[in-house]
């Protein structure tokens, strides 16, 4: 009796330690901004969300986040925007795994960006000290060669 008790916990662990349980490992090892998304705050006024997988870094998300701003000022007929506010985050969660009987604890660590933007003119940038040119950032052929 005790060594069947002994295989059903044995069993037990080994069935949760499996690491790839729910998620494909690989994809997550790649640098992979995983949400992006805009809120209109008011007339030409906008609030940028970018945010990375546990395995992008700071500079990933930050400059995948600039990209992709360019990329939304672009398509709303704009060719510079002011960035009013740039703020980041760091979420760190800790998990872990069972190997062997041996808890292996890791930490996921997910970086993101806000800004808040200002789509500007040409004639607009003369009067701004700080503002971004969107060529800078994106070109629109990125997208013609996706297509």
């Amino acid at each position: 009796m005790k060594n069947i008790f002994i295989f059903c916990i044995t069993i037990l662990l080994f069935g949760c330690a499996t690491p790839t349980a729910g998620f494909n490992v690989e994809r997550l090892k790649t640098n992979e901004v995983l949400g992006a998304g805009y809120e209109k705050l008011d007339g030409k006024l906008y609030r940028i969300f970018c945010g990375g997988n546990g395995y992008a870094d700071y500079t990933f998300v930050k400059n995948s986040c600039m990209h992709d701003t360019a990329k939304f000022v672009y398509e709303h007929g704009y060719n510079y925007f002011s960035m009013l506010t740039n703020t980041g985050d760091t979420d760190k969660t800790t998990s872990g795994y069972v190997s062997n009987g041996v808890f292996i604890p890791y930490e996921i660590v997910k970086h993101s960006q806000y800004y808040t933007i200002l789509f500007l003119t040409q004639e607009e940038t003369k009067k701004a000290s700080n503002f971004y040119k969107v060529a800078d950032y994106y070109t629109p052929e990125e997208t013609k060669e996706k297509d």
